[in-house]
């Protein structure tokens, strides 16, 4: 065996905003926490909880830390889910009755920056962010989870499982957004069913998602476009990133990163196949 899977399970404690660009004074959200978004939350978090390796690599460390996240760390996207009576997750998924998801899970929070000379608010500065709920929003509320998978390289030397205690996700994280408690961490032995049966985890020389014949072929991940047959929207997966190691564009967030044209999760596969999962948990056939 080459790698090991665990179910992962956080309980979301506070509004979380994953970005997904901006319509007019609206910034949108993802309805779940993408690759990009774990692979950040987890490399911040183990590299500062590696203070020898600060000590000696600087702001290396954190390229360091994250380029061994990427060849020995992999990972699904994580889903808002609920708990069953039983114990089992029902996961949320947005391309389910979307309307029905938004008005259950997704809430926008009104701000504008302040002109304190003037005593009041600063011109063109209204906006509105989108969050995913920490509880639903019905009669009865329900906490919200997000759930997903971990697939760990045997002989990985990384302190993994003490970082996922203490992750924070997504945008607006100095006002306390994004906040997560570990709830579970569960390693998975035989035959792992992801997402109550949608695709399977086979182990080999890097992880892979198999779809069957028979499921419900939806991708839930960003797959690249030119590998794979499907119905679905696409769209540029780029991300900002610091990378103090450059000449130019090196400060916090300057630095655009572009991954591919992908398939958008939700997309539905034409046929069943199999898909490595890439950097930032991207797939590819």
């Amino acid at each position: 065996m080459t790698w090991q899977a665990y179910h992962v399970r956080f309980r979301l404690c506070s509004p979380m905003h994953i970005g997904n660009g901006k319509t007019g004074n609206l910034q949108r959200s993802y309805s779940f926490v993408t690759g990009r978004v774990f692979w950040g939350a987890l490399a911040m978090r183990i590299t500062r909880n590696s203070p020898e390796l600060l000590n000696e690599k600087g702001h290396e460390a954190y390229r360091i830390v994250g380029e061994q996240i990427h060849n020995e760390i992999a990972f699904t996207y994580f889903y808002p889910t609920l708990r069953r009576s039983d114990g089992t997750d029902e996961v949320l998924w947005p391309w389910h009755k979307p309307e029905h998801f938004r008005r259950r899970v997704l809430r926008g929070y009104a701000s504008t920056a302040l002109s304190y000379p003037a005593q009041s608010a600063e011109e063109a500065s209204l906006h509105e962010t989108e969050f995913i709920s920490p509880w639903t929003i019905e009669e009865t509320p329900q906490q919200v989870f997000l759930t997903g998978y971990v697939f760990i390289k045997d002989g990985l030397n990384l302190k993994w499982r003490p970082a996922l205690e203490r992750l924070q996700f997504g945008g607006e994280r100095s006002y306390g957004w994004g906040d997560v408690y570990l709830e579970e961490c569960s390693l998975l032995k035989g035959v792992v069913e992801l997402f109550n049966g949608k695709a399977q985890f086979i182990d080999g020389q890097e992880p892979i998602i198999r779809y069957e014949e028979g499921t419900d072929m939806r991708l839930f991940a960003h797959t690249k476009a030119d590998s794979v047959e499907a119905h679905g929207n696409i769209e540029p997966l780029v991300g900002r990133e610091w990378r103090a190691d450059l000449p130019q564009n090196h400060y916090a967030g300057q630095y655009l990163a572009y991954n591919s044209v992908c398939f958008t999760p939700g997309s539905r596969l034409l046929k069943p196949c199999d898909f490595r999962i890439g950097k930032y948990g991207v797939w590819e056939k």
